[in-house]
């Protein structure tokens, strides 16, 4: 036996008077009736859990999430089992469409009146002469648009103006085409989308229903929803769900990379070592997970529970049979508040959200980067990209810098007074305010008598905007609107249009200064050649 210099490390080495380390690696055992006589004597079988695991009975109930709740609805909205949670949180209401999709639904409108049996070309000139499209506003920055307005201007009648229109029943519309331009009017301003959108602190917000228990989701950052992000928020009686007993299943030792071998002459995995684990004398909890995984680890086993899709599942009883014959209950590990992993909090459930496996994000449609500005000491909203006329996105970078200032009326003057610096058009300011409880909140502002105003949808151009100090750090943030597909279990596609927020790209310049004098530029006077 070797001691090293700490105490708490001890090393087993075998030696061979012989000089032949083999004897002493093949780990003889000459007496096995001995050994087992020794257990005997000092008392080892008469412990409790002597025995193995080796059958496991799970009994469980699952309740299926049938509703969700915006914030500011008192009663949940039903969830079908197709739909995703997603598609109903992330929604949209619905906003001013571009020209590409307006002229898309108006032709879809000639369609479905042609698939109602109603072909007179007649039908469609008056359709085309009340409902014709605007042409666009001057937008250089957008091509699309005047490409658009070529190719459909005169041909396509305008979607937003048949909808108006069937407000009030046209002359144009024939008796009995009403009820495939009342399917259309559905199919064009879909459903009321309600804003699950929290501006102030740029997240979601909703709750959850799976029977008789209310979930709450007060800060989902937008993506997959998954149990950590619910919490427990009330419980009434009523049908718990579906109680379902598995057969006894056999209880399978947890595996884990790294995990130290059970056996003599097993070897471990070498990509995992923890040898070389860096932790620091404070790194308390580090510590413990470690010593957890390599003194525990053979204590654990695992047992599949198969759960459904979309429901939150509790575990009523868990209990296994030894290799000796006996039964035993398994008791909630959370009891007393002492462990909960996996589990929604305040509620013992394991729970699966009706969320898509995997969607796709498109493009953003607009974006803007949250930033601060440390020389000005300001913060801003900086819109990057918006979305045109015609419905495609754009860079506002490309648009045209303000003018400079030009210089005073006095012809002697060596240097020109500057009340304010010019900041460009896209570059909106947030404006510090104290609220009544001491903390501050950043609110949209202006600069100069003609401010600019945003042109995308996360600034709400004409409407006020409020955002929490603390929720833009000094390395910014950034929100972007993107689109998104996704397939539901049925296999019919779900779009709608969601917000992504992600780490900034640091702190900006507005180059923004009051008061400031520059030197006006002299010309150098000609001088005579000769």
């Amino acid at each position: 036996m070797f001691l090293s210099d700490s105490p708490a490390w001890t090393r087993l080495e075998p030696q061979s008077v012989s000089g032949d380390p083999a004897p002493g690696l093949q780990a003889r055992v000459h007496d096995p009736a001995w050994l087992l006589a020794r257990q005997w004597q000092l008392g080892e079988f008469r412990g409790e859990d002597t025995g193995s695991p080796v059958s496991v009975q799970v009994t469980w109930t699952s309740t299926r999430v049938d509703g969700w709740r915006p914030p500011g609805e008192r009663q949940p909205r039903p969830l079908e089992p197709p739909d995703l949670l997603e598609a109903a949180v992330e929604a949209e209401p619905r906003t001013e469409p571009g020209m590409r999709r307006r002229f898309t639904a108006g032709a879809q409108f000639l369609a479905v009146l042609a698939d109602a049996g109603f072909t007179d070309p007649a039908l469609t000139a008056d359709v085309l002469a009340a409902c014709a499209m605007n042409p666009p506003g001057e937008d250089p920055l957008d091509e699309v648009a005047g490409q658009l307005w070529e190719l459909f201007g005169g041909r396509i009648p305008d979607a937003e103006r048949i909808a108006a229109a069937l407000d009030a029943t046209p002359a144009w519309l024939p008796a009995g085409a009403h009820d495939a331009a009342t399917e259309w009017l559905h199919w064009y301003r879909g459903t009321d989308e309600p804003d699950c959108w929290i501006g102030t602190r740029l997240e979601y917000a909703f709750d959850l229903a799976a029977g008789p228990h209310l979930l709450a989701a007060p800060a989902f950052p937008g993506g997959r929803a998954d149990w950590y992000h619910f919490t427990h928020l009330a419980s009434t009686p009523g049908t718990s769900g579906t109680t379902t007993t598995a057969p006894p299943v056999w209880a399978t030792p947890l595996r884990f990379a790294g995990m130290p071998a059970d056996r003599y002459w097993q070897f471990e995995d070498g990509r995992v070592n923890l040898g070389a684990l860096e932790t620091r004398p404070h790194d308390l909890a580090r510590l413990a997970l470690a010593e957890f995984a390599l003194v525990y680890s053979q204590d654990w086993l695992t047992v599949p529970v198969d759960v459904p899709f979309g429901s939150l599942t509790v575990i009523d009883r868990l209990a296994y049979t030894t290799t000796f014959g006996d039964e035993y209950e398994v008791d909630r590990a959370d009891e007393g508040g002492r462990f909960q992993l996996f589990e929604v909090d305040g509620l013992p459930g394991l729970l699966v959200p009706p969320t898509a496996p995997s969607v796709l994000d498109g493009p953003a449609l607009e974006e803007v980067g949250y930033l601060r500005d440390e020389i000005a000491n300001l913060a801003w909203a900086v819109e990057r990209t918006v979305r045109g006329p015609s419905g495609q996105p754009r860079n506002r970078a490309d648009e045209t810098p303000p003018p400079q200032p030009a210089p005073g009326g006095e012809p002697d003057a060596e240097l020109d007074y500057l009340l304010q610096t010019p900041v460009p058009g896209n570059w909106i300011p947030l404006v510090p305010v104290r609220r009544p409880d001491g903390s501050l909140e950043l609110r949209k502002g202006a600069l100069g008598s003609a401010p600019a105003e945003p042109h995308g949808v996360l600034l709400r151009p004409g409407q006020p905007l409020t955002l929490h100090d603390e929720e833009i750090p000094r390395e910014g943030v950034t929100v972007r609107r993107v689109p998104v597909l996704a397939r539901r279990a049925d296999g019919r596609y779900a779009r709608w249009i969601a917000r992504r927020v992600s780490v900034g790209r640091g702190e900006g310049a507005s180059r923004l200064a009051f008061d400031t004098t520059t030197a006006r530029d002299t010309p150098t006077p000609l001088t005579d050649p000769s």
